[in-house]
């Protein structure tokens, strides 16, 4: 299990804790100030339910603020799947998946020099005022007519701070949160990384050409973002020596990367040795660098990288003609995740994969035709 996956789930754990232990102490002792007419439980459910409704719309509509304030055009809004989106200039709504706890807003940058920071922080103070002002409601309602709001105060306290918890912990937990991001900004360079990667992801979004990506030599989780953008400019052009030298950089920078980034530059560097150099020199690097977890990653990960990575590992390693047909049969869905400006690229990149599969074993082709 990741270290992220395993704080994230001690967060977790501390979150249920808490809601556990506040509960059965602070708010069953405030029973004698729930309404008459609602039962105490059905009470609580229907709180903690607008509670947390209210608490993610708000976090990201201050995500929203804090972007315009910076100098962002919001680009999407997603909240517990239902998406708001640009497509072109008009806006969209549909379901898509979310990186975040409850949800996730996507911005680009407006002015030449945006500051991602007060994206992050205005949530932050968004909290303190939650609480202050539920705090001041406890402290002046007791005895009068709404005194109901006093568990229910306490209830959306509850709720906020274990949200609170996940999202501004200053630590890379299984989703990148408010609070490490606010960890990342404190170096220039991240905040460089981070609005270049921005204004490139929205070229792609309009269909734009992008003829230069800047190449970091300082590896953060940032700079290695761009740098992969780097990269497919190199694989499309063929120009498999300088994308080597890309990918071996962000290998030596395990620790700096996300574990799936990570796996997925171990298959871009086997798709360009199979590729590029003979095939006993490839296996060999294979069988250094893809120790069974890895190889496992590669062969169930739905992504181009590491699909395109299978296509060569089951055909040529391998040689398995079932392996490289189940390979294609996971194509579609990676394309789905994979960004728009990535997918013709990468098409190419599978394209190539696949003829020098089928040129090595013409058999399997008169198979497939028969």
């Amino acid at each position: 299990m990741r270290k992220e996956e395993v704080r994230g789930l001690i967060i977790y754990a501390l979150m249920i804790v808490a809601a556990i232990v506040v509960g059965l102490t602070v708010i069953r002792n405030q029973g004698i100030y729930m309404p008459d007419h609602f039962s105490g439980l059905g009470f609580i459910i229907l709180v903690v339910v607008v509670a947390y409704l209210i608490n993610v719309i708000g976090l990201e509509l201050l995500h929203v603020i804090g972007a315009k304030i910076g100098g962002y055009s919001v680009v999407s809004v997603d909240i517990l799947g239902v998406c708001f989106y640009k497509k072109g200039k008009s806006w969209k709504l549909g379901f898509r998946d979310f990186d975040g706890i409850s949800g996730e807003t996507k911005v680009a940058p407006k002015k030449e020099k945006p500051n991602p920071n007060t994206i992050s922080w205005l949530p932050f103070f968004g909290f303190a005022f939650e609480i202050a002002a539920c705090v001041l409601t406890i402290s002046f309602t007791r005895g009068s007519k709404v005194q109901w709001l006093i568990p229910a105060c306490t209830i959306v306290i509850l709720i906020s701070s274990m949200l609170a918890l996940y999202n501004f912990v200053p630590l890379k937990l299984d989703s990148m949160t408010d609070g490490y991001k606010i960890r990342l900004f404190t170096k220039e360079v991240n905040v460089h990384a981070y609005n270049e990667m921005l204004r490139i992801q929205e070229k792609h979004r309009l269909g734009e050409d992008v003829r230069e990506v800047p190449i970091f030599d300082e590896i953060t989780e940032y700079t290695a973002e761009i740098n992969i953008l780097g990269l497919y400019k190199f694989l499309e052009d063929e120009q498999f020596d300088k994308a080597e030298i890309i990918v071996d950089k962000l290998i030596e920078n395990k620790k700096k990367l996300h574990i799936d980034t990570y796996n997925r530059m171990i298959a871009q560097k086997v798709y360009i040795a199979i590729l590029t150099k003979e095939l006993e020199e490839a296996k060999k690097l294979y069988d250094e660098i893809c120790p069974v977890e890895v190889r496992r990653f590669i062969s169930n990960d739905v992504s181009m990288p590491s699909i395109r990575a299978y296509v060569l590992i089951a055909g040529m390693v391998e040689g398995s003609q079932s392996e490289v047909e189940f390979a294609k049969t996971k194509v579609e869905k990676a394309k789905k995740k994979a960004l728009a400006s990535e997918v013709k690229t990468e098409e190419k990149l599978l394209e190539k994969a696949l003829n020098y599969v089928y040129e090595k074993h013409p058999k399997w082709v008169k198979e497939k035709a028969a």
